[in-house]
């Protein structure tokens, strides 16, 4: 990083994996490149290595335990971002089988095993192996009362809600019309070279761009495998339960 802005408050955009991180990483980086700390693997930017006093920490993948045992400067602000963990497993399906960069060996595993089954055992595997880290990080934020900033709020309403949060609740120097620029530009359509939310490529990490598409993939065994065990998450953090 070139230059801190140490008078800036130091800025944290808590997720979890496939809610929308890296379109919002994209509007940060837009908004103050010379302000981001790369993500790293195991949020070793986060965990481990000291922060950075004014920058600005996108795709940090902890729970609120988590968070709140590293020292942040004074005055630091955070948001958080969760989305149906339903959608999380679908979009997790098709990134770990299709479009995602091989970067460690568990990934490569995964998308092995996926690629000799069909989907239906295949999100069944990822229930049970890749969600429950999502799975952690979401409902320790909606257990403390904390506000949430929810993916499909964000789908509809981007720049009004990223207005508040990025200006009002987070104090980034940018001006609304700026700010409205950049969320435009990187909206689905305009990110993916014209592509209309709901049109597919399966090898984008931009695959679809939609809430609900569990409801495409969702077997009724997945169905009752994924509400015995998420069910109550799920309601919890607002979601409508499906039988």
């Amino acid at each position: 990083m070139n230059n801190v802005h140490n008078q800036e408050p130091t800025i944290f955009h808590v997720t979890h994996w496939k809610a929308g991180s890296q379109w919002l990483h994209r509007i940060l980086r837009d908004i103050a490149l010379d302000r981001i700390v790369a993500p790293q693997l195991f949020e070793k930017q986060f965990l481990i290595e000291p922060i950075v006093a004014g920058a600005i920490y996108p795709t940090v993948y902890v729970t609120k335990e988590q968070f709140e045992s590293v020292p942040l400067p004074t005055g630091s602000k955070k948001f958080v971002v969760i989305r149906d963990l339903r959608d999380t497993l679908v979009s997790a399906y098709f990134s770990i089988r299709y479009s995602h960069a091989v970067i460690d060996k568990s990934l490569a595993e995964w998308r092995e095993r996926l690629e000799a089954s069909d989907i239906g055992s295949g999100l069944l595997m990822l229930m049970e192996e890749w969600l429950p880290s999502s799975a952690r990080i979401q409902e320790s934020w909606v257990k403390s009362g904390e506000n949430i900033v929810r993916y499909e709020d964000l789908l509809q309403n981007d720049f009004e809600i990223l207005e508040q949060v990025f200006i009002q609740q987070c104090g980034l120097s940018i001006g609304t019309e700026r700010l409205r620029e950049i969320v435009h530009d990187n909206r689905f359509e305009n990110a993916t070279g014209g592509r209309k939310p709901g049109e597919e490529n399966r090898d984008s990490h931009e695959r679809k761009g939609i809430a609900g598409d569990w409801r495409n993939y969702f077997t009724s065994g997945v169905t009752k495998n994924f509400n015995a065990q998420y069910g109550t998450l799920l309601v919890s953090a607002g979601y409508d339960l499906a039988d």
